[in-house]
């Protein structure tokens, strides 16, 4: 009997795969040749969540508010000489309000620099302070935010962030970018706030790290307060609304990891397994065979192609001429994920085998015959 793998016969493990092939293949089959296949049956290359450019940002068309926690600087002249003009910095308290001297406190959170300009105008203008003042107000240093990032990224880890600049993809990018096993969920989960104008989920579960991640001690932090969960879909061309997507001070971002998409190539091949899909490459039949090291006979032309449709519910079964793959780019067709490639026996391999064996048995006769 002829070796297979990993100790099993290989006549065996015909007989395995070709009835795995029929269980997942049996309950309702559509048969088509290659070269007719349908359109809405074609694969395409998998665009991984990977492929994301996190060097894309969405220009901001209005100009940065301050808040809390802001440090700015206002300025204040009331005539041309140096001695005129008074610098005074401070921070956003966490009513939203500014103290200057003699004016007391100012609320400018909320408001562009003009706004708050206008603002501490108002105010000198209420305490009689000189009319013609000058007053400009810029900021200095935005608020910090630290913002966890685990789950498929390069570098997971705690960042700190610029409060005008903590939006998802500025963290997906200070995490050095997701993986290439990354899924399409990102999850975001904020800790309990006072000014969170969104309601809690009702019985959100915490988000627990991925095994073998970084254990932040922001995730424990507030255990008691209620928190915010929301989901964002990771795509190719989501790059524009992640940089949308503003992050709060103590948010947990994890990234869904998930097994890159895979087919499973079987039957007269050298080397049967789950080979990967490469990222933004077609994966075509005559790549998988190559993955799988080639067919075990020469005379083997015939591919069978199961490939789950209409949600999983029904299959296609497509056939597949080698030959013709290598001469007709339709006949090789694209892979898709979850696809099984069978590589089938045909008449002329077993007709080859006999004529081995056959040989074989000749050649250990004639050696008795010459021993005696």
């Amino acid at each position: 009997m002829r070796p297979g793998v990993g100790g099993v016969p290989f006549g065996g493990l015909v007989c395995a795969m070709t009835a795995l092939l029929a269980a997942g293949c049996a309950s309702t089959e559509h048969r088509y040749m290659a070269q007719h296949l349908p359109d809405e049956l074609q694969a395409s290359a998998w665009q991984a969540p990977c492929t994301v450019d996190l060097s894309q940002t969405v220009a901001r068309l209005t100009p940065p508010k301050f808040d809390a926690g802001d440090e700015v600087e206002v300025v204040l002249a009331t005539g041309l000489g140096s001695a005129d003009v008074t610098r005074i910095k401070a921070i956003i308290a966490d009513d939203g309000t500014v103290e200057l001297p003699v004016l007391g406190r100012i609320a400018i959170a909320g408001t562009t620099g003009e706004g708050a300009r206008q603002a501490v105008v108002q105010a000198c203008h209420r305490d009689g302070i000189h009319q013609s003042s000058v007053v400009q107000i810029s900021l200095q240093r935005a608020r910090q935010h630290q913002i966890t990032v685990t789950g498929a990224v390069q570098h997971p880890g705690i960042y700190t962030l610029p409060r005008q600049c903590s939006d998802l993809i500025s963290a997906l990018a200070a995490a050095g970018g997701v993986c290439r096993d990354a899924g399409s969920k990102i999850t975001i989960q904020s800790r309990g706030m006072a000014n969170v104008s969104a309601p809690p989920a009702a019985g959100s579960p915490p988000i627990e790290p991925p095994s073998g991640q970084v254990e932040p001690a922001l995730m424990t932090q507030h255990a008691g307060a209620a928190s915010a969960r929301r989901e964002i879909q990771l795509t190719s061309g989501s790059a524009g609304e992640l940089a949308q997507e503003e992050l709060r001070d103590g948010d947990v971002v994890v990234v869904e990891r998930r097994s890159p998409p895979a087919v499973l190539v079987t039957g007269m091949v050298q080397k049967p397994g789950r080979y990967e899909l490469p990222v933004g490459v077609e994966y075509r039949v005559l790549d998988a065979i190559a993955s799988a090291q080639g067919v075990s006979h020469k005379v083997i032309d015939t591919v069978v192609v199961c490939r789950a449709i209409h949600g999983g519910t029904e299959r296609a079964l497509i056939q597949v001429s080698l030959r013709g793959a290598t001469r007709n780019e339709n006949e090789n067709i694209v892979l898709m994920s979850g696809d099984l490639v069978s590589v089938e026996t045909n008449a002329g391999m077993l007709l080859q085998d006999v004529t081995k064996y056959v040989g074989l048995a000749v050649a250990a006769a004639a050696g008795c015959f010459i021993h005696f």
